[in-house]
């Protein structure tokens, strides 16, 4: 397994060198309504999230939803989801500052957003802060785009134990299966999306992944420190539409057993540690 450590001497150098106040609890943020919510957990922490916000009646004008993957909206006030092109990695620096360096891919690339009133907002928030966004109208393509990115390659890097480089040199074939896959699944519960595709649309996928060559996908780090792995808004995603619309989708089907194998047997290594 690979050595965790903790991220809060990162975040705490990271907001004094920026000058923004952080927050641990919502003693100063009960009953108040603020402007907005920024959300970058995990898709299974944001019920919980949900959850504390209600409890601690914190009521946001807009939530900004980051993340990998397709899920239900769960807010009633307007909800704006973002897709981000970046990937991180993170290096341990031992003796040198908080003893995590964080690489950036695609840093220059900007935020995406949905073309509506909320997300402008959102768009004029970073913007002060000099932070590349953009509120298109195109963004439901942009969004399958993202999608089908991460679907090839996120869980895939985990069952592999590979980076992107790895997996687009060793594992084509089966990639290859899984874009089949998703994109008979997806084409009609995302039809908007679809006509949106230009004829290129595979290039454009892998191209995408190749940028981030020798990154590691987010799901690849949560498994080896440990952590939940993100399935349900991803191929488990494909798997639950192919369900409704009576569809065999064999590869992600593989993916997906060999995946909860390697949880399983994860586990046993972590209880066997304790």
């Amino acid at each position: 397994m690979a050595k965790q450590w903790s991220m809060q001497g990162y975040v705490d150098t990271l907001c004094e060198d920026a000058g923004v106040e952080q927050i641990s609890s919502f003693e100063t943020l009960r009953n108040q309504e603020v402007d907005f919510v920024f959300i970058a957990t995990k898709t299974y922490d944001i019920s919980g999230v949900q959850e504390e916000l209600k409890e601690n009646c914190v009521r946001p004008k807009v939530v900004v939803l980051i993340h990998n993957g397709i899920i239900k909206d769960p807010f009633d006030c307007p909800t704006v989801r973002v897709v981000v092109p970046q990937g991180y990695d993170f290096v341990e620096t031992p003796g040198k500052g908080c003893g995590v360096k964080i690489l950036v891919k695609n840093e220059d690339k900007p935020w995406i957003m949905p073309n509506t009133e909320a997300a402008r907002k959102v768009e004029a928030l970073l913007s002060k802060c000099n932070m590349p966004s953009c509120a298109h109208p195109h963004f439901s393509y942009l969004m399958i785009r993202k999608f089908f990115i991460n679907g090839v390659a996120n869980l895939l890097s985990i069952v592999a134990d590979t980076n992107c480089n790895g997996l687009l040199q060793n594992h084509r074939k089966t990639m290859d299966n899984l874009y089949d896959e998703i994109y008979k699944v997806l084409q009609k519960p995302h039809a908007d999306a679809f006509k949106l595709m230009p004829d290129n649309f595979y290039s454009i996928v892998f191209e995408g992944l190749a940028s981030y060559s020798e990154h590691h996908p987010s799901s690849w780090h949560d498994f080896k420190a440990g952590s939940q792995i993100e399935i349900e808004s991803l191929n488990g995603y494909v798997k639950q539409l192919a369900n409704d619309q009576g569809m065999q989708v064999p590869e992600t089907d593989a993916l997906l057993c060999k995946l909860q194998e390697m949880l399983k047997q994860r586990g046993r290594e972590l209880e066997s540690t304790c």
